[in-house]
């Protein structure tokens, strides 16, 4: 639980200070002694507060080593000291997999690229205060952030093709540690800008599928609840999400998939320059191009259009400032019983005979 505490400063005073202020305050005292409240308020038990986790594979780099990961991904809760001030505590991944309670959702949020340590706790922390004032859960969440090596290298397009080629792999690794969730576990993902490449990689490989030559073991994927997943600002190819594509087995494993789309975001015109094949268009763009091609699966593909209020930034602080935006990606992705379709694939599915 986030604890806010205002700071006011230190001036000196004089005494003719002190009596002017006595003279302002001393007219609303109240006559009658109010109510007697305790001195401190009683803690909330812990299964009514969310619960905040910063998940870290910087340590280890992109190695697709199961054993590794077990023992060397670090894992921190924010908690609060005696002054009621936030602190990060070191816990063991494991205690992740504890099943969080019968109300508490686990939303999982991916960065993007350019982030070094400590930005990936201010992005995410800036996420999730977007849940709490565009959505306000009723329940209790636990919000992780998952953290991967994308700090920034010399060179805007040599960054983005470096931390291109890292994303399967980073994937994979996300992917790993889904599955070591308990299979009843209600999960919802969000990936911003490169962080969607890591989501659809984990999904792709969920499902059983592949990404280059990186698979998980052999074993059936694991029956588990469908999951829900937002694409905010997604800077991969408009095609990959297709069947038969790079994720093309993502949609499996969702009951829902949110898409932004901003046609002025910079990175999302640009994106064909970082990627060196041609004039090739991001998701983040202008959605899902084709969504015929998902038949009955298309009805579980919303967008929301933040062209307007976002405009030419690709920054994900002007997307969660779009808070009227964000609060319909939030609806569509955690309420569970609003199944309307919304956008341009909402209007083309009205079209389509096997949908109906």
């Amino acid at each position: 639980m986030l604890t806010i505490v205002d700071q006011f400063p230190i001036v000196r005073c004089n005494r003719l200070a002190v009596g002017c202020l006595l003279l302002v305050v001393l007219p609303h005292v109240q006559t009658t002694a109010p109510a007697a409240e305790p001195l401190f308020a009683a803690p909330q038990p812990k299964d009514q507060v969310d619960e905040i986790v910063l998940v870290s594979t910087r340590s280890i780099g992109t190695v697709c080593d199961s054993e590794r990961l077990s023992q060397e991904l670090r894992c921190e809760r924010m908690g609060v000291d005696t002054r009621g001030q936030s602190t990060w505590q070191a816990i063991d991944w494991r205690e992740l997999l504890a099943a969080p309670g019968a109300n508490r959702q686990t939303i999982i949020y991916v960065h993007g690229n350019r982030v070094g340590p400590g930005k990936d706790l201010s992005d995410g922390l800036q996420v999730y205060r977007s849940l709490k004032k565009d959505y306000q859960p009723s329940a209790p969440v636990r919000f992780v952030i998952w953290s991967w090596p994308a700090t920034p290298i010399p060179g805007p397009v040599k960054d983005f093709r470096v931390k291109a080629a890292y994303t399967h792999r980073v994937a994979w690794q996300f992917a790993w540690f889904l599955d070591q969730m308990p299979a009843d576990s209600r999960v919802s993902l969000v990936g911003y800008s490169y962080g969607a490449r890591v989501v659809s990689g984990a999904l792709q490989l969920l499902s059983g599928g592949a990404l280059d030559e990186l698979r998980l073991d052999a074993s059936p994927p694991k029956e588990r609840p469908p999951i829900r997943a937002a694409l905010i600002a997604a800077a991969y190819d408009v095609d990959w999400v297709q069947p038969g594509k790079n994720y093309g087995l993502a949609i499996r494993q969702l009951d829902r998939l949110v898409l932004s789309t901003n046609t002025q975001d910079p990175v999302m015109r640009f994106y064909h320059l970082s990627n060196g094949r041609g004039r090739v268009h991001a998701l983040g763009r202008s959605g899902i191009e084709h969504p015929s091609v998902f038949r009955s699966s298309a009805r579980h593909i919303k967008e929301v259009d933040f062209t307007d209020p976002v405009g030419r930034s690709h920054g994900l602080a002007d997307y969660l400032a779009a808070s009227e935006k964000m609060s319909l990606v939030w609806r569509q992705m955690l309420t569970q019983n609003d199944q309307r379709p919304i956008g341009r694939v909402a209007a083309l599915l009205e079209l389509l005979p096997w949908t109906k």
